[in-house]
């Protein structure tokens, strides 16, 4: 995955980073790619990558199901932490281009939990994740939806002042809304032009353990202004099938109404998002 200087130095030297997720646990995410791979492969097992794996959890719990998992990361204190962790398993640490070591049609299922965000050339690595996946094979992948406008409207409904409202959500009403108009118009064109933008954005690193603190997750740290409608318009021009694409519960949100919520919301407006599609033969 191609990421910034700025983002690899994050991921490679900040030992924070590193022991929160090695102490995270099960995810929700988990249990959604799951329920995607046990709903729509064909067949159990074969040969699987986890993409972004992280310390290695996910990897370890698709091979306990019977597959033939692969963990892979760009953050070499990742690999180290997943190999020690699961000495078992092979952890591969990737260069910092979209290009992986892996062959053609390697893999039966490709997972990547809250790792498309992150990098800084999104369409060139869905490209290779199509490229590495065989025939048939499935990517579930989950992620934030940086374009929802819910985040700027959390401005004006947040139940009590904060310091700041989270990724993508504005210091001030003023920047809320322009965020929501922003937002508006950017989703607006990928749904009426069926077209990938993938439009950069600057991750904040300054304001990360403020946002763990108050619950907004790691979105902090995305490269571009993820969103469901760029990933299925490049997806179905690369000729997969849609197979999956809904809401999920999200990590950091308490709240079990608001997680219902995200579940009856359009993909293009809830966050964060489940999707799973199919490598056409």
């Amino acid at each position: 995955m191609t990421i910034s200087d700025q983002t690899y130095r994050f991921y490679n030297q900040s030992t924070g980073y590193l022991e929160r997720l090695e102490g995270a646990g099960w995810r929700p995410e988990y249990g959604a790619v799951l329920g995607s791979l046990k709903r729509y492969q064909l067949s159990r097992g074969g040969a699987a990558l986890d993409y972004g794996c992280g310390v290695g959890d996910l990897t370890a719990i698709l091979a306990r199901t019977g597959y033939q998992a692969v963990g892979a990361d760009i953050s070499l204190p990742f690999v180290q932490s997943a190999q020690a962790r699961h000495p078992h398993l092979p952890f591969v640490a990737l260069d910092a281009g979209p290009m992986t070591p892996f062959a053609r049609d390697q893999f039966w299922a490709i997972t990547a939990v809250n790792t498309i965000e992150h990098v800084a050339t999104p369409a060139q690595t869905l490209r290779e994740l199509h490229r590495v996946l065989a025939p048939g094979g499935l990517l579930v992948m989950t992620f934030p939806n940086l374009l929802s406008p819910l985040r700027p409207l959390k401005r004006f409904v947040a139940r009590r002042r904060r310091a700041r409202y989270g990724p993508e959500s504005g210091d001030s009403a003023g920047q809320a809304l322009a965020l929501l108009a922003r937002n508006t118009a950017s989703l607006l064109d990928s749904r009426l032009n069926q077209q990938a933008r993938f439009r950069s954005r600057q991750p904040d690193f300054e304001n990360a353990e403020r946002y763990r603190l108050l619950g907004y997750g790691a979105d902090y740290d995305a490269v571009w202004l993820c969103n469901p409608l760029d990933i299925v318009n490049h997806l179905r021009a690369l000729g997969m099938h849609i197979l999956d694409l809904r809401g999920i519960p999200g990590a950091a949100e308490r709240s079990a109404f608001i997680n219902h919520l995200r579940r009856a919301l359009p993909a293009s407006i809830s966050s964060p998002i489940l999707l799973a599609a199919r490598k056409t033969y």
